[in-house]
Formats: structure tokens, C-alpha cells, sequence
């Protein structure tokens, strides 16, 4: 990636790692927890390494927004869905300011692991769910990466995007071709974002764009 080597820390196997963590939640009699607390964050999905790999091919969109606002304005990068923030972490490489988050309990504790197997102070992890945050700040550029593997999830992920996104400011989605990422782009024209998408290694690849004036 553009000269950029990052070393990441993962689940040795994501299969067995499942197993054995539904085991555990059978014998408690809790399985009603395994498919919020299943493990899938910790391995590195084909998604999230394109959509690092699609960043480092090209310029940044978020290059001119020093110019558009403010010398001193920092453009602001959130990962949503994070998992191992292979994206982000490229980003932080590069010396951007990124946040990354996820629902997921374990992800803190992985991120902090690559950040320190990279030498990097960033990115910072944030709690937020985006299924139910309100008062939000809004970002430059938001990241995300194979999160369309719910039904719930299109409708959900754009009321975040249409209140979280700065005006001027991107969206870059990865999917792998999951069901749901035609309607969600097609939604999103419908709110007003500019769509344009790509495939690359079999992934297809999603900018939104929101205008200066929205």
C-alpha cells in the first residue's frame, strides 16, 4: 500500500474461535448473546483490505478541505464497523487524525494491540452505535467496509450518514456484494448524496459525496 507495511494482530481462527465461543454461551444458556457478541471482527475480511489498498491508490478526497474551511481546520476521518481499522490504521500511518469504532467489546483491546505493533498513537477508538446516536459531531470522511450484512443495517447506516457527514465531506464504502448495497446506494441518491462506485480485486467500492451546501 503506497510503501505503507502494517503488521496486524488477529484471530488465528476465526472458525474454531466461533465454536468454541458458542459453546461457551450453550452451556450458560445464554445464546440469545452469541450474534451480538460473535468474534467476526477479528479476522481480515477481503472488504477492509481493498478499501485500505483503494485509499493508498489514489489521492485522499479529503485533500482541499484545509482550503475549503479554515487553515487550522484538521480534516476528521471516522472507520464505522471497524473491526481490526486495517483502513484506518493505514490512515494513521500516513499521519491523519482518524477515530475508529465498532460494537463489538473486544476491538479496543485488538486496536490498542496494532497500534502498538505499529509504532502509532492513532487511530483513537470511539464508542458510538450508530443506531442510536443523536447528538453527533460530524466528519470530513467516513470509512466503513462489508456492514451491510443486515437487513436493519442500509436504513440505519444512512440516518447516521445524513447527520453525521460534514457538509462537503465523503463517504467510501467497501462491499464484498452483499444483498443490501444496491438499495443503500440507491437510497442514498434519493438523500441527496452524489453516488459513484467501482469494483477493484472483486470488491465493489461506493463514494458518497455530500455538497458544500447541504
Amino acid at each position: 500500500m503506497s510503501g505503507v507495511t502494517l503488521e496486524i494482530e488477529a484471530l488465528e481462527d476465526i472458525d474454531q474461535t466461533i465454536d468454541d465461543l458458542f459453546a461457551i454461551y450453550q452451556k450458560e444458556g445464554r445464546t440469545d448473546l452469541f450474534e451480538e457478541m460473535c468474534p467476526y471482527f477479528g479476522t481480515l475480511w477481503p472488504a477492509g483490505r481493498v478499501l485500505a489498498q483503494y485509499l493508498s491508490d489514489r489521492p485522499l478526497p479529503i485533500r482541499n478541505h484545509g482550503e475549503n474551511r479554515g487553515e487550522n481546520h484538521k480534516a476528521r476521518i471516522l472507520e464505522v464497523g471497524c473491526g481490526l481499522a486495517v483502513p484506518s490504521l493505514y490512515l494513521a500511518k500516513r499521519g491523519l487524525l482518524v477515530e475508529a469504532t465498532d460494537l463489538h467489546p473486544d476491538v479496543p483491546l485488538f486496536l490498542e494491540r496494532n497500534r502498538a505493533l505499529n509504532g502509532l498513537r492513532q487511530p483513537q477508538f470511539l464508542s458510538l452505535d450508530w443506531r442510536s446516536s443523536l447528538d453527533l459531531p460530524t466528519w470530513d470522511l467516513i470509512l466503513a467496509s462489508d456492514v451491510l450484512y443486515d437487513k436493519t443495517q442500509p436504513e440505519s447506516l444512512l440516518e447516521f450518514l445524513s447527520r453525521a457527514v460534514a457538509p462537503g465531506g465523503r463517504v467510501i464504502l467497501a462491499d464484498p456484494g452483499r444483498t443490501y448495497v444496491e438499495g443503500f446506494f440507491d437510497a442514498a441518491t434519493q438523500r441527496g448524496f452524489r453516488v459513484k462506485t467501482e469494483g477493484l480485486f472483486g470488491v465493489l467500492i461506493g463514494e458518497l459525496t455530500r455538497d458544500m451546501l447541504s
